[in-house]
């Protein structure tokens, strides 16, 4: 995507993790929430809120 891209966690254990994604576009952000979970030593999204401004 032609965005500049920046990712911070926001907390962090062992089995999960949320993050947030901010992509800013010509014209609008975009902003997803990121809940991720730790399966077996993969980490997999189970879920994504998404925002823009």
């Amino acid at each position: 995507m032609n965005c500049k891209a920046s990712t911070t966690i926001l907390q962090e254990s062992a089995d999960y993790m949320i993050a947030k994604i901010t992509m800013q576009f010509e014209g609008f952000i975009k902003t997803d929430l990121v809940t991720l979970v730790n399966d077996g030593g993969n980490w997999k999204i189970s879920q994504s809120i998404n925002s823009y401004q």
